[in-house]
């Protein structure tokens, strides 16, 4: 495996000394990346959290060089994540590398941006892939930075620092680039007639005008280890409809829907489940009308993150916050009551008691009014 990897870096540390030779005019000295202002930025990531933890990044470089122009290759729901983004000028979709790399090359060189301008390639986490990187590379993108499985191939290579987030690390390209960086949260984006839909969707559910709305995050996949029992979520919505008059709005995928019903069925009041009927500007557009959020660690999470929603984040044992929660933000409460290496096979997040949710919760709402 060794002989394979180094022969493997090798070839990749040939290529990238004939691309410098040959790509002169395009390729950038590592003393003078802080003078680019074109960036094609690679989003091709397989998780959704990635995706949005990404956002920072692009807002951090239009703080950092204000003539920016930044064009994004992206794939999947990256689309979706940064189709409204102001800060993106150009998105340009292609198939996955991971799928179909000769395709997503072909596309890519249709329509690669900034000929005959230097410009800088950057990969945030979740595009490290070797497929990624050789649709970069075979793209005609030179000088590229950022996180890679294959260093020999950049100007400036990352890896992750699990010291901090993923949105630090991300962040870490601007100033790898040699500019000074700011913290910025994950945005999603939506456009007014999404905003509208949003609001005619809650009034088709019969939420009236002034009427809190608390957002539930109910469901996760069963590989991930981050349940808490249906039970639970059912106290505290009734906790919510009591103390506050809340709507109770579900929300996830549509392979969620059943479980989402059987919830819902157990609840002496009307609730709304929008799994699986909106996409993700869509559902970013609700999130940022509700009042508050009821969430396990997992994909609708960081959607509502991004949207602005203030919520309660009930969180594993075996995870550690600092990489993907927001820590020492104060919308948010998040309840991690244990420690573990690893998640049991049989783990569910029972040291998070439902006193501790409807506490926070009223602490949040409490903040919210003051």
């Amino acid at each position: 495996m060794s002989f394979f990897r180094n022969l493997k870096g090798a070839a990749f540390a040939g290529v990238a000394t004939v691309e410098r030779v040959t790509a002169r005019q395009s390729s950038v000295p590592q003393n003078r990346l802080h003078e680019i202002e074109n960036f094609l930025v690679f989003q091709h990531a397989s998780a959704l959290g990635t995706a949005i933890h990404t956002t920072p990044l692009f807002a951090a470089l239009k703080q950092a060089v204000p003539g920016a122009r930044i064009a994004v290759v992206g794939s999947g729901f990256s689309l979706d994540v940064l189709r409204h983004n102001p800060h993106v000028d150009t998105l340009i979709a292609t198939p996955s590398p991971l799928k179909d790399l000769k395709a997503s090359v072909r596309l890519l060189r249709s329509r690669l941006p900034f000929r005959g301008s230097a410009f800088a390639t950057l990969t945030p986490l979740g595009n490290e892939r070797t497929l990624v990187v050789l649709q970069a590379l075979l793209g005609g993108a030179s000088t590229r930075v950022g996180f890679t499985v294959q260093p020999d191939l950049f100007r400036v290579p990352l890896r992750f620092e699990n010291t901090r987030s993923q949105i630090a690390n991300n962040l870490r390209i601007v100033e790898a680039l040699g500019h000074k960086v700011s913290h910025f949260e994950p945005r999603i984006f939506f456009s007014e007639q999404e905003i509208a839909e949003a609001r005619n969707l809650l009034a088709a559910s019969g939420v009236e005008d002034g009427q809190p709305v608390a957002v539930f995050v109910t469901q996760t996949s069963v590989t991930q280890r981050k349940s808490w029992r249906p039970e639970r979520f059912r106290e505290a919505a009734v906790f919510l409809r009591e103390r506050y008059g809340a709507h109770i709005l579900f929300v996830g995928t549509a392979s969620e829907s059943t479980a989402i019903d059987e919830l819902r069925n157990g609840l002496p009041f009307a609730t709304t489940n929008v799994a699986g009927k909106t996409n993700l500007p869509q559902l970013a557009a609700l999130m940022s009308l509700c009042t508050v959020g009821l969430t396990l660690d997992t994909g609708p999470l960081h959607v509502g993150r991004a949207a602005g929603l203030p919520m309660v984040i009930i969180a594993p044992a075996w995870s550690p916050p600092l990489e993907w929660l927001p820590v020492g933000n104060n919308r948010f409460r998040i309840l991690k009551n244990a420690d573990m290496p690893s998640a049991t096979p049989d783990y569910i997040i029972d040291e998070v008691s439902v006193a501790d949710v409807t506490s926070a919760l009223d602490d949040l709402l409490s903040s919210d009014r003051s």
